[in-house]
């Protein structure tokens, strides 16, 4: 049975007040009553008798008084109606109102529930598996901060046209949340449900483009779907919706815009990932988050000139984890920019000590989110760390430079130049940059993907690909950085290619800092006694 809308569509039988029924009654009943008193014949003979009295023009009156009140209780009738329209019409609006999302005039989400919960409890429907499918808009609410908020709004009314367009007469939309909707349809079996997700996922493949602005947006999608021949306890719409949700939020830790269908095994994951948000919450309080550091090393002469730091998260129960265990999390959460500052901070500590105790202190670079980067206190911490020119380097993921470079971004940006604090592209080439953002970030310079740098050695089309990104940065007047050096081949070609900078295991694995300050030590003495040889002329450092 397909879904069946009632928003709208209310059944009133208007019934007339007491007051006019006892005063139709009343007439009736006093009629009646002179009638058969012979009333009216009496009062005539009455009249005819005491024709000097001149009673004809009170009992003209009296006999038309009837018709009077009959005259005035249909006007009160009809007002009445009105009234009782006017009523109908404003209780039609206020559940209207109560039933429909207002900016997209989409049912809400309390008005889909309802329905849903009474289609799944309904005897009368075939025994049809419901599939639930969650809508989520990638990076929406980076989008809705760089554009703003009237162009945020006109991307979701865009989504709900296309979703009312594109729906079957069958299926329940509705908008639940900011940037969340949903589709329940009965299907005949699961690969049903996950047809019309790649549908949806298709539909939305598409930019938008409101006051000359285009902005593409993708989809992650959660799939749930409720089988009431196997399923006897998850009849209710919030576990559905919560299986659905569960799936979304794997969609995106798996790498946003795709398609994720739920699975029992699923909901333990999930139950693991609160467990392990409350714990990260609780690591920004308890400074749970250090560094270890990775050399960058001169493809010249391989000589140390920099370093990496890189966050380790030293949970009290499971270890030492690594950033691609929390990082996304991290950001879901909202605490990205509390990890970076205390990496920042961090950094310029161990910076303050390198210049003490090494006569050349390498460089450290330090990963720089979105989220911090658009802060408008940013600067201020920066200013206030004393941070010297050519100590501290910004890594901005080539995400950050192709989405997410929104005004204050960019006045942050130009203030780090005025400081002598250098900024370079982190991944360059696993994203969607352009040149035109190489010439609005103005990086000092940039780190080419280890997914481009890996099959340099093996294929000609790589080498290729890389030479033009060297072309392109060097034309820029931008130093590029190779990562994923893994081999001294590797070291070699990248090197004749133009690379001034190399970085990855063939030199040290990433390694706690008095690992590291062992590193450098050797490395500069080494330095002084053979100029030439660097750290590539000996085994990698352990990690």
């Amino acid at each position: 049975m397909p879904f069946k809308s009632r928003a709208f569509a209310s059944k009133k039988r208007i019934r007339l007040l007491p007051e006019v029924a006892i005063t139709l009654v009343g007439l009736a009943a006093m009629t009646l009553v002179l009638a058969e008193l012979d009333a009216f014949e009496r009062i005539y003979d009455f009249s005819r008798a005491h024709e000097n009295y001149e009673l004809d023009e009170i009992l003209t009156a009296l006999f038309a008084s009837p018709v009077i009140l009959l005259v005035f209780a249909f006007r009160r009738v009809r007002d009445l109606k009105k009234e009782i329209r006017r009523r109908v019409t404003a209780e039609a609006e206020l559940r209207h109102l109560a039933q429909t999302d207002l900016l997209t005039g989409l049912p809400n989400r309390h008005f889909f529930f309802d329905t849903l919960r009474k289609h799944l409890n309904s005897q009368s429907r075939s025994n049809l598996p419901i599939a639930l499918i969650q809508v989520d808009l990638d990076r929406f609410k980076q989008v809705n901060d760089r554009l703003g908020p009237a162009f945020g709004d006109y991307i979701l009314k865009q989504i709900a046209q296309l979703l009312a367009e594109n729906a079957s007469k069958d299926w329940l939309v509705a908008r639940i949340g900011g940037d969340e909707f949903v589709v329940a349809a009965d299907v005949a079996q699961e690969a049903d449900a996950q047809a019309i997700a790649k549908r949806l996922a298709t539909i939305f493949n598409r930019s938008f483009i409101h006051q000359n602005t285009e902005c593409t947006i993708g989809v992650s999608i959660g799939v749930a779907v409720h089988d009431s021949a196997s399923l006897t306890n998850n009849t209710d719409p919030e576990t559905l919706l919560m299986n659905a949700d569960i799936a979304l939020h794997r969609a995106k830790v798996g790498g946003r815009n795709r398609i994720e269908v739920f699975e029992p095994t699923f909901r333990s994951d999930f139950e693991r990932n609160t467990v392990l948000s409350n714990d990260l919450l609780r690591a920004i309080a308890r400074k749970e988050f250090f560094p270890v550091y990775q050399p960058l090393v001169d493809s010249s002469t391989q000589k140390i000139v920099g370093a990496e730091a890189l966050v380790r998260w030293k949970h009290p129960t499971r270890g030492v984890l690594p950033p691609a265990m929390f990082m996304e999390l991290a950001q879901t959460l909202g605490v990205l920019a509390d990890i970076d500052q205390a990496m920042f901070e961090e950094a310029v500590k161990k910076r303050k000590i390198w210049e003490r105790m090494l006569q050349n202190p390498p460089r450290i670079s330090v990963n720089i989110s979105a989220e911090r980067l658009k802060s408008p206190s940013f600067l201020s911490t920066v200013q206030a760390a004393g941070v010297q020119p050519n100590t501290i380097i910004f890594e901005i993921s080539e995400a950050v430079t192709f989405e997410e470079l929104d005004d204050v971004s960019k006045y942050n940006l130009d203030a780090l130049e005025g400081l002598g604090v250098e900024v370079e592209i982190d991944d360059f080439g696993s994203g969607r940059a352009s040149i035109l953002s190489l010439l609005e970030m103005k990086p000092r310079r940039l780190k080419i993907d280890r997914n481009l740098t890996a099959p340099v050695v093996e294929s000609e089309q790589a080498r290729s690909l890389v030479a033009s990104i060297l072309d392109i940065a060097h034309t820029l007047s931008i130093e590029v950085v190779a990562e994923g050096v893994e081999t001294s081949q590797h070291a070699e070609i990248l090197r004749e290619q133009g690379c001034s900078l190399l970085q990855g295991y063939y030199f040290s694995r990433p390694i706690e800092e008095t690992a590291f300050e062992e590193l450098l030590q050797s490395d500069q003495a080494r330095s002084a006694n053979w100029p030439t040889q660097g750290l590539g002329h000996r085994p990698a450092a352990a990690g």
